[in-house]
């Protein structure tokens, strides 16, 4: 069984779906839930093997302002 890592994110409403399809597009890279669709705020989970992936896809997510905000770790 893999570890798993947790990040918290807060986005528009419209781009839960693309924030979903670009994820889980990568095989075994993570799964989104959304935790509020009314403030737009999701959890990723993903295996720690995929955190430098992670990491370098919601940097540049963030560069396209996709995400509004993150926390790491959190557990859900």
């Amino acid at each position: 069984m893999h570890e798993m890592g947790h990040v918290v994110l807060i986005l528009d409403r419209r781009d839960i779906s693309y924030l979903r399809f670009i994820i889980e597009g990568y095989d075994g890279l993570g799964v989104v839930s959304t935790i509020d669709p009314h403030i737009a705020s999701v959890c990723l989970r993903y295996p720690l093997s995929q955190h430098a992936t992670i990491k370098a896809l919601l940097a540049a997510l963030d560069k396209e302002k996709v995400i509004k905000g993150v926390r790491w770790d959190e557990k859900y």
